[in-house]
């Protein structure tokens, strides 16, 4: 007997793997007016105050990450599974970062389908991370190397390194936002609100550098950096020209600044003051290695003062 015309058919979707294999998966069409789809979630998510309350960068770099999403537009959002995010996943092997990125974007579209009882349950809870998604962390001999760089990348590298900051908040720093002993930021992010003192180097260098533009950070011809992607962009071009540099961006200084702040004994609040991280579990996580060094250099110490 001929099937109905107009009768839901199936979708299939086909996702090619980083390895070239290519897995089609197969879902059961329904009605777009019966059940809230992939598509549907995406658009209410975006007009929910769980994702207009983000900071501006967190919702582009979110709005990009579910566009990944668009083979499933169709998909009803009850059927998606593990398996189906993990196939967008792999296809990012190569960056790392992004595909866990797009992970988590994907799992905060889930967590909001639950609150909404759109499903039962999050299917992509305690998804595993790719390894080697994390910002490389800049050893001693990285820093070392900073003045292979061009001048104001070396500085923005500097203003990092002593500040902590995202470079979201480091391009937008001005010269009134500092007061001759600290500098006042409000994290662009999370909208924090810090004050941080300047370390001695780098009070010696900001009484060094011109005061070319408003900003402390200037592009080659002495503007302000019109966005924290368009630096990033160019620095990470300027990294790749100075081989003792390989693998290293400028996120990374934020990850190395809070891990000297622990090397030299201080607590994680102490840290979070500095950095603006809202997350206790973020900062451990940043500093885990230099705390194990710190703990490890002080058990030596008891133990040759004990002989």
């Amino acid at each position: 007997m001929p099937s109905d015309k107009n009768e839901p058919r199936d979708k299939t979707v086909r996702r090619r793997l980083s390895d070239g294999t290519v897995k089609t998966y197969t879902y059961a069409r329904r009605p777009a007016a019966n059940v809230w789809t992939v598509g549907k979630v995406i658009v209410a998510y975006k007009r929910s105050p769980a994702f207009t309350k983000l900071a501006p960068g967190t919702r582009r770099q979110y709005d990009g990450l579910l566009r990944l999403l668009e083979p499933l537009a169709d998909v009803p959002i009850a059927d998606v599974k593990r398996r189906h995010v993990r196939a967008i996943r792999d296809e990012l092997a190569d960056t790392p970062g992004k595909a866990n990125n797009f992970v988590r974007t994907a799992r905060a579209l889930m967590a909001f389908a639950l609150e909404d009882d759109l499903i039962d349950f999050n299917p992509l809870l305690r998804m595993k991370a790719l390894p080697g998604g994390e910002h490389q962390f800049w050893e001693d001999h990285h820093v070392a190397a900073l003045d292979a760089l061009p001048e104001r990348f070396r500085r923005a590298a500097v203003l990092a390194l002593y500040t902590g900051q995202r470079a979201s908040d480091t391009v937008r720093m001005t010269w009134t936002d500092y007061d001759g002993e600290g500098v006042r930021v409000v994290q662009e992010k999370t909208g924090a609100r810090l004050w941080i003192p300047c370390h001695s180097a780098l009070r010696a260098e900001l009484s060094a550098w011109p005061r070319e533009a408003v900003t402390m950070l200037t592009t080659l011809d002495g503007r302000p950096w019109t966005s924290a992607a368009s630096f990033c962009s160019s620095f990470s071009l300027a990294v790749r020209d100075v081989p003792a540099l390989a693998g290293c961006v400028y996120h990374g200084l934020r990850k190395t600044a809070a891990a000297r702040l622990a090397e030299a004994g201080c607590s994680t609040h102490e840290i979070m003051a500095i950095t603006g991280h809202a997350s206790i579990a973020m900062v451990q996580h940043y500093t885990k290695s230099a705390n194990q060094k710190h703990r490890a250099r002080a058990a030596i110490v008891r133990l040759e003062g004990k002989r």
